[in-house]
């Protein structure tokens, strides 16, 4: 596949402090429910690149691990040395074909919710050392699709979604599974501050502190397939009126159209920010009304702390109803809470 410009190489390092270029990648088997996501982000401004990487299992049991490597601030050294922790990506082909490697340690936790709670009030055992191997191949199945403009770039930073057929085997500990699914990929470069990222002009201005057990989710994320023909992402903000609204892409039958007038509410697990339940309306472009129902099925939060609190990124593999249809994806939703 051709996209002009290879966005998959890396970009010129902008002045903010926060920028960061990234590569992230789901999938979901919709036969044994095995999912994941991965994504490793280079912040040059930090010295750092990271990579977290988590394999979603039965009931609340995930596979967690995070890495880390010191960095140069060219960061096209890197475009072919795209590791971090035991986490290797590789560009096989361009918006075509990519490799992805684990090799090494990960935490098998055997109830993900435990990562809402502060580390030293953990439990002893809320783990167990694990060690992770997984071989995968992403092949695109369609051309990315950029969200700021046709050629993905808008200054100083950009964005595109590509979905994708995954195959390949993964192994934990003496557990076995062969993957044969499908997912999306998302590659960004510009600055990012996990407490507001690029945020719509319209949307609230700034996320607000609420409890732990008071759900104020001010970013929504989905990502979502319906077997190889059909798949759809985006991102929905909370807006000055309370509603989680935005805008993204579906992709059926080789075409890719924008989807419009996206709003998304959620049903939560009691006295928690866990989500449970979403409902996504839309409208593609030019086109017919969308109506998604969601179940979550496992949620591993994740936490990045910031002044006065974290944003927890709450990642939902999640079962999706269109119609007739049935798919497999992330509901992700950001939480700002506050230091306890």
């Amino acid at each position: 596949m051709s996209a002009g410009t290879n966005h998959e190489k890396m970009h010129p390092v902008g002045e903010e402090a926060a920028w960061s270029e990234s590569y992230y990648f789901n999938f979901v088997d919709p036969v044994t429910k095995l999912g994941m996501f991965t994504r490793m982000g280079f912040r040059p401004g930090d010295g750092w690149a990271d990579a977290l990487h988590v394999l979603y299992l039965e009931g609340s049991r995930v596979a967690f691990t995070y890495g880390r490597r010191n960095i140069e601030n060219d960061l096209t050294v890197y475009d072919d040395d795209l590791r971090a922790g035991h986490l290797a990506i590789t560009c096989v082909e361009p918006h075509d074909k990519w490799t992805l490697d684990y090799s090494g340690p990960a935490q098998d936790i055997s109830d993900a919710t435990i990562l809402l709670e502060r580390s030293k009030l953990r439990p002893e055992g809320w783990f167990r050392d694990a060690q992770l191997e997984m071989n995968l191949t992403f092949d695109c199945i369609t051309e990315p699709h950029f969200t700021h403009s046709e050629d993905g770039s808008t200054g100083a930073f950009g964005h595109f979604e590509q979905s994708g057929r995954v195959t390949g085997e993964i192994n934990l500990g003496t557990q076995s599974w062969p993957v044969n699914g499908y997912g999306v990929r998302d590659k960004s470069w510009g600055p990012r501050d996990w407490g507001a990222g690029q945020r719509d002009s319209k949307a609230a201005s700034q996320p607000s502190f609420s409890t732990p057990v008071a759900p104020n989710p001010f970013v929504n994320w989905f990502s979502m397939n319906f077997g190889p023909d059909a798949a759809m992402g985006g991102s929905c903000f909370r807006h000055p009126d309370g509603k989680i609204r935005g805008g993204g892409w579906i992709q059926q039958h080789g075409q890719s159209m924008r989807l419009n007038d996206v709003v998304i509410t959620t049903d939560y697990q009691a006295d928690s920010i866990i989500h449970r339940q979403v409902v996504l309306t839309g409208k593609i472009e030019g086109g017919d009304d969308v109506n998604i129902t969601g179940q979550v099925l496992n949620v591993c939060p994740t936490k990045v702390p910031m002044p006065g609190g974290a944003t927890f990124i709450n990642e939902g593999l999640t079962e999706f109803r269109w119609g007739d249809k049935t798919g497999y994806g992330i509901a992700e939703h950001w939480h700002a809470v506050k230091k306890q």
